[in-house]
């Protein structure tokens, strides 16, 4: 590679982008830069994918970030469960893709979480609300249009971009993507909010297993049942909530540096990053 490719989009990337965001140039084929940069994006779990598309598209999408965050990304996490048959979240390690048929089932879960009384708020997101189709052709809308780098599958990128293509496209994603450094105080509050989902994992797997232990007789079960009473207050216990005031420290800097920003100086796209921390920190 060039000096000059490294230090600039290539050619063919800035033709692609051709100065409009949706149209044709949604389905224009990413050149071998761009390709293996989008591979390596939608290759994170979902809510890193989500969390590019946001950096990338604050100022436009952020109006919907709330959807994206409590419906689609659930609602994937959700098909993605279903496909491992895996029902409990504890157990569940975050995916990255669907295969074109978990896919159909993801939309059709999309349609029924909006048309659900209960989550009647979602109506609002009018750019986010997933249109109706049949499955043959939703099948043809995913194989031609969504699958993006042609895999035969489809990742939460691919979703936000086919979803919000009046302002997304891949190589548009990819032009405003490469070379954007994640800034170390959002780094640190990600890798805290991880540390802080390995523990409540460690401590929902304990409780479970001490509590599948008390349901049965003898010494033992009477042991797992005091050790239970008494989780709250044990080592694991502990270690959770010294993780989540590190944490919370942690996205509160964040926040008060980057929470109103789009971008800028130090901060590419830091406004969206901040906005999922904190969320994830509600929780």
């Amino acid at each position: 590679m060039s000096d000059n490719k490294a230090a600039h989009p290539s050619l063919a990337l800035l033709n692609n982008l051709g100065g409009n965001k949706g149209g044709a140039s949604f389905t224009e084929k990413l050149d071998a830069e761009a390709l293996a940069f989008f591979n390596e994006v939608t290759s994170r779990p979902f809510s890193q994918q989500a969390v590019a598309f946001l950096n990338a598209y604050w100022p436009e999408v952020k109006d919907e970030a709330e959807f994206i965050y409590s419906a689609s990304w659930e609602v994937i996490k959700s098909a993605d469960m279903h496909a491992k048959g895996i029902q409990l979240i504890y157990k569940y390690d975050e995916g990255h893709d669907l295969d074109f048929d978990i896919g159909l089932y993801f939309y059709e879960q999309l349609n029924k979480f909006v048309d659900d009384s209960k989550n009647a708020k979602f109506k609002a997101f009018t750019r986010s609300q997933p249109e109706m189709m049949t499955s043959l052709k939703r099948k043809q809308e995913l194989r031609d249009k969504v699958d993006v780098n042609f895999d035969g599958r489809v990742g939460m990128l691919e979703y936000l971009l086919y979803q919000y293509k009046d302002v997304a496209n891949p190589a548009d994603f990819c032009h405003r993507s490469m070379n954007h450094d994640e800034h170390p105080e959002i780094r640190k509050a990600r890798l805290a909010l991880e540390e802080v989902n390995k523990k409540i994992r460690a401590y929902e797997e304990e409780k479970a297993r001490l509590t599948d232990a008390a349901a049965g007789s003898g010494v033992k079960a009477l042991g797992a049942k005091n050790m239970l009473a008494q989780i709250d207050s044990s080592p694991l216990k502990e270690e959770l909530n010294k993780a989540l005031i590190t944490a919370e420290a942690a996205v509160r800097i964040a926040s008060k540096k980057f929470g109103g920003s789009a971008g800028g100086a130090g901060g590419e796209g830091a406004g969206s990053s901040v906005f999922i921390l904190s969320r994830s920190m509600s929780l």
